[in-house]
């Protein structure tokens, strides 16, 4: 479907509000929300005994993350939330007294403390400078050492949009063998992933932003030579190896694949909507959604410019996601927000910037209003 406008229908919000928050929590799709209340009817109706939809909706979770993350089927982990799949990471990997982490100075905080939680085992944890949420690629060189066994970054900047250079940074961690790990979740959805070219070692991301999902149901992606690195900080009936039918253990033999790192039981309402969730994105095209949050992107910037405002996010010349970040020459983000809630715009203030973030779904048509409602509340 080229024309978004069989699509609207499916995004009730609309109905109500001009959202441009994707940043912080997405509307669930009518499709979405339909397929969690089918799984909680059968579950209420049924227990287990309805539980081949389940099922379909974990392998479904799998094969379109794998398309989505660019690894195969058994490098996906589905994951309760960003903060989940990066902890395990940080754990996993067994950094000791004297081992080295860069972490960028303007992370968000979910890809900063599972990192700095390692300092009271010894683990150095070295801030690299990211003004604006920019990644400079010389300047994290310029902070590596013999020392380092980990970069982490946010693909795109929470609270200015900006887009990390992954495939430099990705070069510049396999010259150094380094372990390159990115939380995606400002990007998953909008940007093309692909793990093997960047040469990104593990993609981590909650689905409830850009991918359109519930809370609770993410998506993790590790390449199968760092698996051999991780130990899972958490062993359950899930991620271990056992005999079809056997609910004993005598021996602790973790899985290889992805679900190494699912110990115990799904939130299987949650990954019900992931699955539709990544059904919907797939049947609009990920190509059309990023060319479209890309033009939503530039029109938003020339509406915010048009009326006076700076926009600290990437400009021509540079990729884009979807958040649009800007400051009122006089009002304060905080301030201006509230005005914008007042008049059913939903946006959010993030350091000091008014962060907006419209996904496919908005129209030109809605843009063209949104510069006619910042005139009428005085922004």
């Amino acid at each position: 479907m080229s024309d978004i406008g069989g699509w609207l229908e499916k995004f009730p919000v609309r109905e109500q509000y001009l959202y441009l928050d994707h940043a912080a929590l997405a509307p669930l799709p009518a499709p979405v929300a339909e397929a969690m209340r089918q799984r909680l009817a059968e579950q209420e109706a049924t227990g287990h005994v309805e539980g081949a939809g389940r099922s379909r909706d974990v392998l479904t979770c799998r094969h379109l993350g794998a398309r989505l993350l660019g690894c195969n089927e058994e490098d996906v982990s589905i994951i309760p939330s960003t903060t989940d799949g990066l902890s395990t990471l940080a754990w996993g990997l067994g950094l000791s007294k004297g081992d080295e982490v860069l972490v960028g100075e303007e992370e968000f905080v979910s890809n900063a403390a599972p990192w700095l939680n390692l300092e009271r085992h010894g683990v150095i944890v070295t801030r690299y400078p990211q003004p604006g949420g920019r990644v400079d690629p010389e300047a994290v060189a310029e902070h590596m050492t013999v020392s380092t066994r980990v970069l982490t970054v946010s693909w795109v900047a929470f609270h200015t949009g900006w887009v990390a250079p992954l495939a430099q940074l990705g070069r510049l961690c396999r010259e150094r063998d380094v372990v390159l790990v990115v939380d995606a979740i400002q990007g998953l959805g909008v940007l093309p992933m692909d793990m093997a070219t960047l040469g990104v070692d593990a993609v981590v991301a909650d689905g409830h932003k850009w991918l359109l999902a519930p809370e609770g149901a993410g998506l993790m992606g590790t390449t199968a030579s760092l698996r051999r690195r991780l130990l899972p900080p958490a062993a359950g009936w899930c991620n271990v190896r056992r005999s079809r039918g056997d609910f004993t253990l005598r021996e602790l033999i973790f899985l290889e694949d992805g679900r190494r790192f699912e110990a115990g039981s799904f939130n299987r309402i949650g990954v019900a909507g992931l699955a539709a969730a990544l059904d919907l994105l797939f049947e609009v095209g990920p190509e059309l959604i990023q060319a479209r949050v890309e033009m939503l992107h530039r029109l938003l910037a020339r509406s915010l410019i048009a009326r006076g405002w700076t926009v600290v996010s990437p400009g021509p010349g540079h990729p884009v996601a979807g958040i649009v970040a800007a400051r009122h020459p006089s009002v304060p983000a905080h301030e201006a927000a509230r005005k914008l809630g007042e008049r059913r715009v939903v946006c959010s203030a993030r350091q000091g910037n008014v962060r907006f973030s419209p996904h496919f779904y908005t129209t030109r048509g809605e843009v063209e209003a949104f510069e006619k409602i910042l005139g009428k509340a005085g922004l």
